[in-house]
């Protein structure tokens, strides 16, 4: 059995192998592209507008700032009554898992934002679901389908 020290280990050159790979546009746009549910209606480079279940969305990536996001357009904000805003901030907090209700240029969105580069397939893939979830669930449960932080134990 090998003995180590604190010092021994800082001589190892070796980087730690832990399996993952890093996350390109290529690689993201192939995975959506591949996607069981999913129909690609437009791409470019950094760009795929897609619809997953009959959700249109759009896959947003940039490598130099490494960053992703998929939107799914809701509805106007502005026509939104105060009440559904409040149903809108209840949700993000309560829940929505990672997939949150966000707002630009007056357009209320289900929205996922994550690093580009550490994003696995998994977490993209959970990440589109929620992203359907919520904007099929405007109006109603306001839930991206797979947590509720509501219910007390």
């Amino acid at each position: 059995m090998n003995k180590h020290t604190l010092k021994n280990l800082i001589k190892i050159d070796e980087p730690p192998n832990n399996n993952t790979s890093v996350m390109t546009q290529e690689k993201i746009h192939k995975l959506v592209s591949v996607s069981i549910n999913t129909q690609v209606l437009e791409e470019e480079k950094g760009y795929v507008l897609f619809k997953y279940l009959g959700v249109k969305m759009a896959l947003l990536s940039d490598e130099i700032h490494n960053r992703m996001r998929i939107i799914s357009p809701i509805t106007k904000y502005s026509n939104l009554a105060p009440n559904i805003k409040d149903s809108l901030m209840h949700s993000n907090f309560h829940l929505a898992l990672d997939a949150r209700y966000a707002v630009s240029e007056d357009t209320l969105y289900a929205a996922f934002i994550h690093p580009l580069s550490t994003l696995n397939e998994e977490d993209l893939d959970s990440a589109i679901k929620q992203v359907c979830n919520l904007a099929s669930s405007f109006g109603k449960t306001y839930s991206s389908g797979q947590l509720d932080f509501t219910h007390k134990r």
